[in-house]
């Protein structure tokens, strides 16, 4: 983990590859925030879908 955390202290403290991991950072960040959107809009279409389908079996029921 320390022999981690050396490897990108000195990759940070380097000029050229100082974008890089700035851009990595971004990318995951990018990423964590995509995956955060699908499971909010995946809750939502369940949700609503669990809804419809409450309503449409209450309205089978009330008719004979």
């Amino acid at each position: 983990m320390k022999k981690n955390r050396n490897a990108i202290w000195k990759l940070r403290k380097n000029k050229r590859a100082s974008p890089l991991i700035e851009e990595g950072i971004l990318i995951g960040l990018a990423l964590f925030a995509f995956v955060l959107l699908v499971a909010i809009v995946s809750d939502i279409l369940g949700f609503t879908q669990d809804i419809f389908a409450d309503v449409s079996d209450k309205l089978r029921n009330l008719t004979p």
